[in-house]
């Protein structure tokens, strides 16, 4: 979809559409400073036909100022909020990488997946991404109450350098701004029960909405599949398969913290991201299967190829192919999911699950900030 380019901005140059999604237009740009210095960033633009209406004026500056509140190594960075005549844009970190919806696309063509050491190290990033913002509080030490409402494959970020990073705050509410008009968004299949039912929502939503993204990257396809109008018991009725039958050699545990996670009850989970965190870490450290951010780099090479700027996609491609197979994101259709593990790489013992993280020659992750 070719949108118009937008006015010159001071102090930033746009170099190229990206995308466009909800209310914004995504671009690739640069930051201008003296002396010929140059930083690339991304540019959110909030679409011309929303530019107009307070409402979405609000949830535009209210995207702008609770991300730019959170300032994390898993958490999109958010720089600058700018006007050009009557454009308003959000000025974003770039990631260099790809997207969790199309490293899982990508993979299914070539009928592969990520290694599960390699979908439990991008969990325990994002949920520590999650925990920090979960309990994120103002000056004064009251907690914000900041939920991302929209933790889906898309937003979830994996760089060339192995980093992973949650974005997209568009729909994120904080409990200071009471909104009526986002009472109930995100994508049909990660929303959690509760918010697909319009209930107040805690962290333990999101943490649910990980889980599920998870899940289905070991799967290579939906696990909750329906549309706005399925009733939230036919989404979430499907009963869970089992991990250990898509992925021979995974741990029991490994399976358990998963079946926690995916209780449709709020208060049969982790009572938090920061909980399902500690579990996930303590799991993973207990059968061996390190695994850092220069193992991701290196996976990511081989599946997606040596140039990462090759990995960008067409995004109306990946959204019409995994609509129509339903993997990824959509609102799928329950006839089509692929058959449970037809795309999962198997193990024929949690020895051989090891062999596989140490074949990555295990190295310090980087350094949160």
């Amino acid at each position: 979809m070719s949108t118009p380019p937008p006015p010159a901005l001071r102090r930033y140059r746009i170099e190229r559409y990206l995308t466009e999604g909800g209310m914004g237009a995504i671009y690739l740009g640069k930051r201008l400073g003296a002396g010929g210095f140059e930083r690339p960033v991304v540019l959110k633009q909030l679409l011309p036909e929303f530019t107009s209406r307070p409402e979405f004026r609000d949830l535009f500056f209210r995207e702008a100022r609770i991300s730019a509140s959170l300032d994390h190594v898993n958490i999109v960075r958010t720089y600058d909020l700018v006007r050009s005549d009557d454009t308003l844009f959000i000025v974003m970190e770039y990631v260099r990488g790809t997207d969790l919806r199309t490293i899982n696309w990508r993979a299914r063509l070539r009928r592969r997946a990520l290694s599960p050491a390699a979908i439990l190290f991008i969990g325990q990033e994002i949920l520590a991404g999650l925990a920090y913002m979960h309990g994120k509080a103002d000056g004064q030490g009251k907690p914000l109450g900041i939920i991302h409402r929209d933790v889906s494959p898309s937003n979830i970020l994996c760089s060339a350098q192995g980093e992973v990073k949650l974005s997209d705050f568009g729909i994120a509410k904080a409990s200071a701004f009471a909104s009526v008009f986002y009472r109930v968004r995100g994508k049909v299949g990660y929303m959690s029960p509760e918010q697909a039912r319009s209930e107040p929502l805690d962290g333990r939503s999101d943490a649910f909405s990980l889980a599920v993204c998870l899940f289905e990257s070991f799967l290579g396809s939906r696990l909750f599949v329906g549309d706005l109008q399925t009733p939230p018991e036919e989404v979430y009725a499907r009963a869970l398969p089992s991990l250990r039958q898509v992925v021979p050699g995974l741990p029991e545990d490994v399976e358990q913290v998963f079946a926690r996670a995916l209780c449709r009850q709020p208060n049969d989970r982790f009572r938090s991201a920061a909980e399902f965190h500690q579990t996930l870490r303590a799991v993973c450290h207990h059968h061996g299967l390190a695994y850092g951010a220069a193992d991701l780099a290196r996976e990511l090479g081989q599946l997606l190829g040596p140039d990462p700027e090759r990995w960008a996609h067409d995004d109306s491609a990946v959204s019409a192919d995994t609509e129509r197979l339903a993997v990824g994101e959509g609102h799928g259709h329950p006839g089509e999911a692929l058959p449970i593990g037809k795309e999962a790489t198997p193990f024929d013992s949690l020895d051989s699950l090891r062999e596989t993280a140490a074949r990555h020659a295990a190295v310090p992750r980087f350094a949160s900030e």
